[in-house]
């Protein structure tokens, strides 16, 4: 079992432990580490964004979802991460929900996102739900893909 809520200041760490031990440890973004020890997650709130955390029974941080806003009409999905045990149980998608609703909330028309193809399950989800890639920002040299959505 499990909840999601809005993001609170208290859980910055955790949410950072958390996003280190999936984007890092588990898929090898080394070169990712000393940002994320140090990220303010209040800033995607600060921003005009938000930031929702999955929490198990216990309170520990399962899954994230981050959107972080551009301008009055774009804005872009930052930190998608389920913990192994939760996936494929439906929780990235319900993050996923809360973030469009929020979207389409604000007015944004278009939600776009970069990630890797190192991350096949992030990509199959994000085609799945009707994201197309922008292949003139794909980076062959360290397997960068971008993509959108408009809402």
């Amino acid at each position: 079992m499990y909840i999601i809520k809005e993001f609170e200041n208290r859980y910055n760490e955790e949410v950072n432990n958390f996003v280190i031990s999936v984007f890092v440890e588990e898929y090898g973004f080394e070169k990712f580490r000393k940002g994320l020890e140090i990220q303010n997650n209040q800033d995607y709130i600060n921003d005009g964004g938000n930031l929702w955390i999955a929490l198990d029974e216990d309170e520990n941080v399962i899954g994230t979802i981050a959107l972080k806003k551009h301008n009055n009409e774009e804005a872009e999905i930052k930190m998608l991460y389920v913990k192994k045990d939760y996936r494929g149980k439906g929780l990235s998608k319900e993050l996923y929900n809360k973030l469009i609703e929020k979207s389409k909330e604000m007015n944004f028309n278009r939600i776009f996102l970069g990630t890797y193809d190192r991350l096949e399950r992030a990509i199959y989800f994000y085609k799945k739900v009707g994201f197309k890639q922008i292949e003139e920002l794909y980076n062959k040299d360290d397997g960068a893909r971008y993509f959108e959505l408009y809402v």
